[in-house]
């Protein structure tokens, strides 16, 4: 009973544990049946393969049979180039599905261009890439020779070219190239004429000058740089200019005295060369030899060739000492300009330039006195005469006809008739301001001077510019009076006008600040001279009432 109980037990276990690996069975079946359906029913949204030609873009969306603006390239996608054919594995996402596609990217059209004539210089090689423009392809396209020309062989020849692309479509053009035959360098020698255009272009349809050769100088050795155009292009050669002929000479004996200098072209009597010549001894002479002695003269043009002929020079002593013409006593004005040298000259029996010594250590030119000034004149054999003289110097005394002549010219130019007295005044003012400038001293008393000076030289102190408002004032027929402060530590000088109102004051000095103190009242002068140390304090006794405007 218990055996039986036993095995109906473990029958029971067994059909329990099949039905369980059945259900497992079948759930595992059911699910890959399931992931099978899904996968076949996500493939019916895609295709497989997608073929499209070289250099159309290409989207994820392409791949859908049903647009997708949302569908993307998945990460594991193969990188493409549509300019590159071949076959690219891709991943297309799309919702929750990602499918795998294949694309196809083709280059079945041939490649298009335009063939054009090249131009080249005997042994200027190129490649073929030169024939073509306007190359047009969705691939790269590699462009060769059919037969490659021969650059070597001056004119025409019929030149083939191919283009290739990267799906093996090809092109073949036809084209034209021309080598022309031109000399790199042409030489001429110096002195002759110009060189034609057949010198420098052997073989060309069409060739013409850019540069002017006719104006180059063919008496001087050089190179030039020689532009041509030659087929509507410029092309370059280079000109020698050289001088290969050696120089003519003709030399001749010379006397003189000892240690009077020597240049070799003195003995040249004679000479000729297509370029300019550089005369030179071929050693030195000695200028010191009493007597006679050889010399060779070596005549070298700019080519380098060279010319030598032999000459005697004879040497005699000289013991005659310079002669200085023309030095006499001088006078001198204080701010005038002088010269020393002024005809005074230097003679010497050997016809030679002996310079002249001057010493004007000793003269004071700003203090008035006599001073001494000393010539010197030495010979190149040592001998030596020298001369001193007196030069004084004086305080220049100026006429008042002198300073209307310059007053006058001024007047003239910066008045004009239609004026009135007070634009006459401010004209004058303004012209003193700005063409006379500050110094610190001059000398006072003479105001003719001082006038002269502001405007002459245009430099002056106070005083000088109260003078020059003077004169350009009494010039212009405006009523004028001279004006002075108080002596105390320092001296200043200004200018009343009268207007036809009453006097006025201004000053033309430019101050520190700048102030323009023109037609200004007692009142306002005296108000600016309490703040600036007194600047403007006089004796109002001396002077008119100054209320003018008041």
């Amino acid at each position: 009973m218990e055996r039986a109980a036993e095995a109906s037990t473990q029958d029971a276990r067994r059909k329990k544990r099949k039905k369980i690996v059945l259900v497992s069975a079948a759930g595992l079946v059911f699910l890959v049946l399931l992931a099978a359906g899904g996968w076949l029913y996500v493939d019916s949204l895609a295709y497989r393969t997608v073929r499209v030609e070289a250099g159309v873009a290409v989207t994820a969306s392409d791949f859908l049979k049903k647009a997708d603006g949302e569908a993307v390239f998945a990460k594991e996608s193969q990188p493409f180039d549509i300019a590159v054919p071949g076959v690219y594995q891709v991943a297309v996402k799309s919702g929750l599905f990602t499918h795998a596609c294949t694309l196809v990217i083709e280059d079945s059209i041939a490649p298009r261009a335009v063939a054009v004539p090249v131009q080249r210089r005997v042994g200027d090689a190129c490649g073929a890439e030169c024939f073509v423009e306007q190359v047009e392809d969705a691939t790269q396209v590699t462009i060769t020779y059919g037969v490659e020309p021969d650059f070597e062989k001056d004119g025409a020849q019929e030149v083939q070219v191919i283009l290739t692309d990267r799906g093996g479509n090809q092109t073949t053009l036809e084209a034209e190239l021309y080598v022309i035959r031109l000399a790199e360098e042409v030489t001429v020698e110096a002195g002759g004429k110009p060189p034609a255009l057949d010198q420098f272009v052997y073989t060309a349809r069409e060739a013409s000058f850019l540069t002017q050769v006719k104006d180059i100088d063919y008496g001087c050795v050089g190179d030039h740089e020689i532009l041509l155009d030659i087929g509507g292009e410029t092309y370059c050669s280079t000109l020698h200019v050289v001088d290969t002929v050696p120089p003519r000479i003709e030399v001749q004996d010379l006397e003189g005295f000892a240690f009077s200098p020597r240049r070799a072209e003195e003995f040249v009597t004679e000479s000729q060369d297509a370029t300019q010549l550089a005369f030179s001894f071929r050693r030195e002479p000695d200028l010191s030899l009493v007597g006679t002695q050889e010399v060779e003269i070596v005549a070298t043009d700019q080519g380098g060739n060279e010319t030598v002929k032999k000459a005697v020079l004879t040497l005699r002593e000289d013991k005659t000492p310079p002669l200085i013409r023309g030095a006499i006593n001088l006078h001198y004005f204080m701010g005038e300009s002088i010269s020393y040298r002024k005809h005074v000259l230097v003679e010497d029996n050997t016809g030679d330039q002996i310079p002249l010594e001057v010493d004007t250590s000793q003269v004071d030119l700003g203090t008035q006195g006599v001073y001494p000034v000393t010539y010197t004149a030495r010979d190149f054999a040592g001998n030596e005469t020298s001369i001193t003289v007196n030069l004084t110097v004086g305080s220049r005394m100026y006429t008042e006809e002198e300073l209307n002549v310059l007053a006058d010219a001024v007047v003239e130019e910066i008045l004009t008739p239609d004026m009135d007295l007070e634009e006459r005044t401010r004209a004058i003012y303004n012209y003193v301001r700005s063409h006379v400038s500050f110094t610190g001293h001059s000398e006072k008393g003479d105001w003719i001077r001082a006038a002269y000076e502001g405007l002459a030289e245009g430099k002056g102190d106070c005083y000088v510019f109260a003078c020059t408002m003077k004169v350009l004032l009494t010039r212009a027929g405006i009523p004028n009076m001279d004006i002075a402060k108080i002596p105390s530590r320092t001296e200043h000088y200004w200018n009343l006008v009268d207007l036809g109102e009453g006097w006025l004051h201004v000053d033309a000095t430019p101050r520190k600040d700048h102030v323009s103190i023109f037609l200004w009242t007692d009142k306002e002068l005296m108000s600016y001279s309490a703040r600036n140390y007194r600047s403007h304090n006089y004796d109002h006794a001396l002077y008119p009432e100054v209320n003018g405007r008041e």
